[in-house]
């Protein structure tokens, strides 16, 4: 299955928590390249990811696999705003900032992520289903 998934950019998420599921529909909405793949840490396609790529600390982080490389925190974040259109494609500049201190911030939205949003989820639509693994 990873391997006919080397041309995407795999976005794993906290599939429980409603801040990342407004993200991910957040950027589901912004994915003009066609490239990400998405899937929650707790299904068995991220817990085999997981175990594939020894990815460590993914519990309280968005992880994003490129390439046969996981980044997380704001690395992974930077990494998504690259691939998306205008004007959030700009956001990635922000990586001037040194990353402890970006990843200090990703931290503490970390903690507190599952307060931050509604407790809802959009349903996925037949056209978005394989968008997901």
């Amino acid at each position: 299955m990873w391997t006919e998934l080397k041309n995407h950019t795999i976005v794993m998420y906290d599939g429980t928590c409603g801040f990342c599921n407004e993200y991910i529909q957040f950027i589901l909405d912004r994915n003009p390249s066609q490239q990400l793949k998405f899937v929650s840490s707790q299904s068995e396609a991220g817990q085999q990811l997981i175990n594939l790529l020894n990815i460590q600390g993914y519990a309280t982080s968005i992880i994003v696999v490129q390439n046969d490389q996981y980044y997380k925190k704001s690395t992974a974040i930077f990494k998504l705003m690259k691939q998306l259109g205008s004007p959030w494609k700009y956001l990635r500049y922000l990586q001037i900032i040194p990353t402890f201190i970006t990843d200090f911030l990703y931290t503490i939205v970390s903690k507190y992520r599952y307060k931050l949003a509604r407790q809802h989820c959009r349903l996925i639509s037949k056209e978005e289903e394989h968008f997901f693994l």
